[in-house]
């Protein structure tokens, strides 16, 4: 399936990110690299079938990261 992720802020050391999902326990990324800009203006990411969750991990010296429940 496909999904929109949007970011609604990004901290200033933000730069890139990398995409995981919960139908591997977020151990492997299905996207990587994305520039915090593609983010913040929408970006379409192929996730899993049976995914119900993706984490948008902060990559850098920031690492921080937010899951998102999909609908």
């Amino acid at each position: 399936m496909t999904v929109e992720i949007i970011l609604t802020t990004a901290g200033a050391d933000t730069s890139l990110f990398d995409i995981y999902s919960d139908s591997d326990n977020f151990l492997t990324p299905i996207s990587s690299d994305i520039p915090v800009a593609f983010l913040l203006q929408g970006t379409q990411i192929t996730v899993p079938d049976n995914a119900t969750e993706v984490r948008v991990q902060a990559l850098g010296d920031c690492v921080n990261f937010i899951d998102i429940q999909l609908a």
